[in-house]
């Protein structure tokens, strides 16, 4: 039996949580996953054999000591045949980890974002030293790799691509379960739906804002925005301002978002940057039609495979394979006094027009499953068992 250890903060709320739950569940005969985490949360399903560890909180440097004295504990243990970090601090602690082979997954863009040349420096120091010491590196996107390969000069053979896994059968399942009356209420109308943190990175504003011109035009149209953030209260207040309580539902965090999916009219995904997101996977698991930014990355590889990002060069909607991709918003925030940008004029007008031809979204959520099965978690695990045992 090999061992795999994954180091990350916690099994929380989150798409990378889901992943490290997908990878113990469906973990190939012959393999065991444990967990080494630093907060005791635990939201996700783990295989009945998965062991999970506690370390010393990892929150400020000071820690990191302690950290290593405990992970080096477990990996005398553990003995694992590999360690694979997955986020944040966890990169942090592979620095420093020797005798073990080390797999870093890199779930979104390695951005510098600390102030100051000093902090950027450090920054950038830690990162090449990772790339530099990890046996293989796994990307969640192409966008990713070559972003990797161009800005951090990573060799490409380094990098493997693996998309993020998705449990078509467990999204299936739930996606049939009732709405209770409140939410029938809201449902019975055309609902738009979209599914994120309330982060800026979502870029659900934009949303909200071309909404009140979609609702003038199709009054029978709702939005649903499912999720929670630093930016509720923004966003209550520009529902408020913009008069749209009765149209508009953040519904907050919900264990099952694939019920409201299933019954929603198209997904509206205005995101500005991307790892891989696996809301329009699961979307598309649902049946539902996606209409998403071509932003960094991971949309138009979802939608749109094989072809070229256009991100801000995409001026006008793009009717792609699996979905629609639309301009990228310009990442600045708004009142609701303030006139649309062209971006969210475009958004309106393309929403407006599909919710008054339906016939052009039926190819859309006819093929929507089956590109999702692309995605399917015992499919996409098993390459990453592929990379974890090419190490020996």
């Amino acid at each position: 039996m090999k061992h795999a250890l994954i180091i990350n903060s916690s099994l929380g709320r989150g798409g990378v949580e889901r992943v490290i739950s997908l990878l113990s569940l469906h973990a190939p005969r012959g393999w065991s996953v444990s967990l080494a985490l630093w907060n005791k949360v635990i939201k996700y399903p783990l295989k009945a054999d998965a062991r999970v560890y506690f370390i010393h909180p990892y929150r400020r440097p000071f820690d990191l000591f302690k950290s290593l004295v405990d992970l080096y504990v477990i990996l005398l243990r553990e003995k694992p045949a590999v360690v694979m970090a997955i986020k944040g601090k966890a990169l942090t602690l592979m620095l420093f980890l020797i005798g073990v082979k080390r797999i870093v997954r890199i779930p979104g863009y390695p951005i510098r974002r600390y102030p100051g040349f000093i902090n950027n420096l450090l920054y950038s120091i830690k990162r090449r030293l990772l790339y530099a010491r990890a046996h293989k590196i796994i990307a969640i996107s192409h966008g990713i790799k070559d972003f990797l390969v161009r800005e951090w000069k990573v060799h490409p053979d380094k990098i493997e691509v693996i998309f993020n896994p998705c449990d078509i059968n467990l999204i299936s399942r739930l996606s049939q379960k009732p709405l209770n009356d409140e939410e029938r209420k809201i449902f019975r109308h055309k609902v738009l739906l979209n599914a994120g943190r309330l982060h800026y990175q979502k870029g659900q504003w934009y949303l909200i804002r071309a909404f009140k011109r979609i609702s003038e035009e199709v009054p029978d149209a709702n939005l649903v925005i499912i999720g929670e953030g630093v930016l509720r209260s923004y966003l209550k207040r520009l529902i408020s301002d913009l008069r749209l309580d009765d149209k508009i539902h953040l519904l907050g965090w919900k264990t099952n978002p694939f019920k409201y999916m299933a019954k929603s009219y198209l997904f509206c995904f205005p995101s500005l940057l991307e790892g891989f997101p696996n809301a329009v996977i699961e979307a598309l698991a649902c049946g539902l039609p996606v209409m998403s930014a071509d932003c960094l990355s991971g949309p138009r590889e979802i939608l749109a495979p094989g072809t070229e990002y256009k991100s801000d060069k995409l001026k006008e909607p793009e009717y792609a394979e699996y979905g629609i991709l639309m301009p990228v918003m310009n990442g600045r925030y708004y009142t609701a006094r303030d006139p649309l940008t062209w971006q969210e004029e475009v958004w309106a007008d393309e929403i407006i027009k599909l919710l008054r031809n339906p016939e052009l979204l039926k190819e859309y959520r006819r093929k929507a499953p089956k590109r999702a099965a692309d995605f399917d978690a015992p499919k996409v695990v098993q390459r990453y068992f592929k990379v974890l045992g090419d190490y020996p």
